[in-house]
């Protein structure tokens, strides 16, 4: 009895290794794929939220809830700014990108690019119903979330789910006023001389 469970666990083992082996193998093949598709989705991304995207290059980024920041160029004028940033929302982060017109300093699209919130409620934050309030909004002030807006700088809370609203808005404050300090019109002036 005892040869016929070394023999079973020896097949057992000889299966186990061998589909261990296909999945390793499986793996290896299909990492490199996986990534060049997450690679275009992010520069599907870029066009949606900053549809005038030039060349991209990295830009200083390094403040709370900001992930990274592209700087794009057209004809080798800066033409505008696109940001990642990550709130945290009611069950984690809401990863958010937008863009940035320069110099009008302007929103030029939003994407929610990950996010685990409440299904039904706050995951309403990727709808465009929400999504389109922010495109043209002007990024001189703040915004703010309200249950009934009627201000150019307010954006209409998602109903019961004020916390992911406001994550959503806390990060793209958060872009609006990175920008402010170091790309803004003020700023630029500045550089040049003026």
């Amino acid at each position: 009895m005892s040869k016929d469970i070394l023999r079973l666990a020896a097949i057992l083992l000889v299966i186990c290794g061998i589909a261990a082996a296909c999945v390793g193998t499986a793996n290896d093949q299909t990492t490199p794929l996986i990534e060049a598709r997450k690679a275009e989705a992010v520069r599907e991304g870029y066009k949606q939220v900053l549809p005038a995207a030039g060349q991209l290059t990295d830009a200083p980024a390094a403040e709370k809830n900001i992930v990274a920041v592209k700087r794009s160029e057209t004809n080798g004028q800066t033409n505008g700014y696109i940001y990642t940033v990550n709130p945290d929302g009611y069950s984690g982060k809401v990863v958010i990108m937008l863009g940035i017109e320069y110099p009008s300093a302007r929103i030029s699209g939003v994407k929610i690019l990950q996010q685990n919130e409440t299904p039904g409620l706050g995951a309403k934050c990727t709808e465009p119903a929400f999504i389109d309030q922010f495109l043209g909004k002007d990024l001189s002030h703040d915004l703010t979330v309200s249950k009934n807006a009627s201000q150019s700088q307010e954006i209409q809370a998602i109903t019961a789910s004020t916390i992911t609203s406001k994550a959503v808005v806390k990060g793209i404050n958060s872009a609006r006023k990175h920008y402010q300090e170091h790309f803004g019109v003020s700023k630029a002036a500045a550089r040049k001389g003026v």
